[in-house]
């Protein structure tokens, strides 16, 4: 029997939708959840715990990493028993916090059933492409799982079971990001409840022209680009109305002038600032967020975040 290494997958957290781009933007993030795998001979059954001792925020039901893994095999390696682990977590990533922990999560159960084909079978092994076909269509959403692959920012789609498409882009330096993360949970699942079932053709060209003022900031990293790209008729208005918490924030954004979107679902934030003006911006940021979270009686987390651009990054020990 081939020895299997111990396997550690780090992956960064990420932020889809961006504004206008439902289901097809995405952007990995440097906040990371890393999963440690250990294989023997003595283990003989599939177990999970936070590397710090507490317990487990999910049950074996909800347990993306172990229902990723065993698919791979289901999928691409039918004729391999899939080997049981013990994985040790650390979680910096929110669940239902719009950050991509089931993403997180996915990537990181395929990606080791990946490893673990390669040594078992390593001609058997399936090529790139398909590999991220199975990772967009595994959860439904590659502006989530692709991003968390492949780091950066993802244009991705793949409708009505045509082959995946993307191109990755390099998210420009010259912006700040900070995300502000409410202290409740929203399900993806309760969230698209509230979107419609159509929209009004003004709507859809509406976002689609804001998708193309996004690919005009990445290109040529124009500030006033982004603040038109973040504009959004699709989900935020619906995600975020008028009797949402997180409205009076959104809507003095808004007003002042600095870019925003929801991240993902929700129901956290990402706020975006101009680099350059980043000193004589940012205090007074904080005052208002401070200032309209503690109106509405949330307690919430703001920090400082920067693009990743690499991905997931897998070690042998």
């Amino acid at each position: 029997m081939v020895r299997l290494p111990k396997i550690h997958i780090k992956v960064p957290g990420t932020s889809a939708n961006l504004g206008p781009g439902f289901d097809l933007m995405g952007l990995a993030l440097d906040i990371h959840n890393e999963f440690e795998f250990q294989f023997s001979k003595e283990i003989t059954e599939t177990k999970t715990e936070l590397k710090n001792g507490k317990t487990l925020p999910f049950s074996k039901k909800e347990d993306l990493v172990l229902s990723s893994y065993l698919s791979y095999f289901s999928k691409f390696a039918k004729d391999i028993t899939p080997p049981p682990y013990h994985c040790k977590m650390t979680l910096a990533l929110p669940l239902k916090g719009g950050l991509g922990s089931s993403a997180s999560a996915i990537v990181a159960g395929l990606c080791l059933a990946k490893e673990v084909h390669r040594r078992l079978s390593p001609e058997s092994l399936p090529r790139e492409q398909e590999f991220t076909q199975y990772l967009a269509e595994f959860e439904g959403h590659p502006d989530n799982t692709l991003p968390a692959y492949l780091g950066g920012f993802v244009f991705a789609y793949s409708t009505f079971g045509e082959t995946l498409r993307y191109f990755r882009k390099k998210f420009p330096s010259s912006v700040s990001i900070f995300v502000l993360t409410p202290e409740y949970s929203v399900s993806t699942e309760e969230s698209r409840k509230t979107l419609p079932k159509s929209y009004v053709t003004s709507d859809v060209i509406f976002n689609l022209s804001r998708i193309g003022a996004w690919m005009h900031f990445l290109d040529k990293r124009k500030f006033g680009d982004l603040l038109v790209g973040l504009e959004d008729k699709m989900h935020t208005p619906y995600r975020i109305p008028n009797s949402s918490p997180l409205f009076p924030l959104a809507d003095t954004l808004k007003q002042e002038g600095i870019g925003y979107c929801l991240s993902g679902s929700g129901p956290s934030l990402l706020i975006f600032l101009e680099r350059k003006a980043l000193k004589s911006k940012l205090h007074e940021l904080e005052s208002k967020v401070s200032k309209i979270m503690k109106e509405s009686g949330i307690t919430y987390q703001f920090r400082r975040v920067k693009p990743d651009g690499v991905g997931v990054r897998i070690k042998m020990k």
